[in-house]
């Protein structure tokens, strides 16, 4: 595992002299001219052990120096001048603090070798941290791995839940189409039921037989045209085509009946269909509605396992 003291980037120049900065040890530079120190704020957290320190007065009309990693990074800031145990010092809220000669060992009580002082008491802390740095990192993972889960939990459902639309969508359009067609059809048997009755209705009735004359005239007329040959006595006219007309329309409502019980018993069919597959819709939304639950569960557990990530920062930001 690495250290968790945040690595100073190299080729920073002294914000005093404009020398190069050296590295003393991690999360701490120096300048070899005027004897100033960079150090990183994970570094200051765990040789003062507050997070928010330094937070004394700023002092604005102090500020005339730039912070040496912003100046790296190609931008340029003026860092805060602010008053720490009666030292003054120059703070970058992002980057870090900088220190002139001796404002170290004021700030730490020593007389001594500030940067021995201040390795051996990073010594004392480092272990305690490198744990909680090692809990911080597996918490992060579990969160991860949570979130990943449920990312793909999410997906699946989604996925499953839109092909059984599809599903349902598609069979309720067969479903309609089939009463579109059964409906034209039932049209057009009655387009032609009401068509026969009309037929059956206007069909042209017999000629009516003449009538024989009595007159003498007439009956002299008639005796003068009858052929030679014995004349037939007429017949009487028969109701055949009046009969054979009854028999087809008996036929044609016969068949229409029995297309209309055939269409009868096809919609009750398409009828149950559709009761079932609106069953169905309705399992399919009670299933949703469960999993919709179970993401909200997920979704509050994800929360307090946030708050567990918050609580162990905040704890990797106390002091020892």
């Amino acid at each position: 595992m690495g250290s968790p003291y945040r690595e100073l980037p190299r080729y920073l120049l002294c914000p005093r002299c404009g020398e190069m900065l050296s590295r003393a040890f991690e999360g701490v530079s120096a300048c070899l001219r005027c004897e100033g120190l960079w150090i990183a704020p994970g570094t200051l957290d765990a040789a003062f052990g507050d997070p928010q320190w330094p937070a004394g007065q700023v002092l604005w009309w102090r500020n005339s120096i730039d912070c040496p990693e912003c100046t790296f990074e190609g931008k340029q800031t003026l860092m805060t001048a602010r008053m720490a145990h009666d030292v003054l010092v120059d703070q970058c809220p992002e980057h870090g603090l900088w220190l002139d000669r001796g404002e170290l060992g004021r700030l730490m009580g020593t007389a001594a070798d500030e940067l021995t002082a201040l390795r051996e008491r990073l010594a004392v802390t480092a272990r305690d941290l490198e744990k909680l740095v090692v809990r911080r990192d597996q918490r992060r993972a579990d969160l991860e791995s949570r979130r990943k889960t449920d990312r793909e939990y999410r997906r699946a459902l989604e996925d499953e839940h839109r092909r059984r639309a599809e599903v349902a969508s598609s069979e309720a359009e067969r479903v309609r189409r089939a009463e579109v067609a059964e409906a034209a059809e039932a049209a057009e048997a009655e387009r032609v039921r009401r068509a026969d009755e009309r037929s059956t209705r206007t069909a042209p009735a017999a000629p009516p037989h003449p009538t024989p004359r009595t007159s003498g005239a007439a009956l002299a007329e008639l005796t003068a045209s009858a052929p030679a040959t014995p004349a037939t006595p007429a017949s009487p006219a028969s109701p055949a085509s009046h009969d054979d007309a009854a028999r087809r329309a008996t036929d044609r409502r016969q068949a229409l009946g029995t297309q209309r019980a055939q269409t009868s018993a096809e919609a009750a069919r398409l009828e149950d269909r559709l009761r079932a597959l609106r069953d169905h819709i309705h399992r399919l939304d009670a299933e949703l509605a469960d999993a919709r639950e179970r993401a909200a569960s997920l979704e509050d557990e994800l929360g307090a396992t946030r708050a567990r990530l918050a609580a162990l920062d905040a704890a990797l930001d106390a002091p020892g």
